[in-house]
């Protein structure tokens, strides 16, 4: 896969004995761990990264997760249901807006720091690609 290009799926393990089961999450370098909840019909996200790679881990509850590349103008907005195991890669240059159709949490990662503006100077907000029902 193109590191230029939107996934999500449900992982599966790469291991997985009488002890229990192993995931590979993210191999690529992460700047950022973040540990997000959602309230019941909650809305989050709204931007893009210019640069940096985001990556969502779903822990418990029902997300659905809205995107779309701004560098195609005309592209469709795409909506992925996500539930716990699911696992989303979102690259730079696409919006990408969550919302919780269920109270739900997740573990967030980007190859930007939080730190010293970093986050903050590579990400773009937009106005939101669904809103509150």
């Amino acid at each position: 896969m193109k590191k230029t290009e939107f996934r999500a799926e449900k992982l599966k393990p790469v291991f997985e004995d009488k002890r229990g089961k192993i995931f590979d999450v993210v191999e690529d370098p992460i700047s950022h761990i973040g540990f997000i909840t959602f309230k019941k019909g909650a809305v989050r996200g709204n931007h893009y990264h210019k640069k940096s790679t985001q990556f969502t881990y779903v822990i418990d509850g029902k997300i659905e997760l809205f995107t779309q590349d701004i560098r195609k103008p005309k592209s469709p907005i795409i909506k992925t249901v996500m539930t716990a195991g699911h696992f989303a890669e979102i690259p730079p240059h696409v919006i990408h807006t969550y919302r919780a159709v269920t109270p739900s949490s997740m573990i967030d990662c980007t190859s930007a720091t939080r730190k010293a503006q970093g986050y903050e100077k590579d990400t773009m907000r937009v106005d939101p690609l669904v809103l509150k029902k």
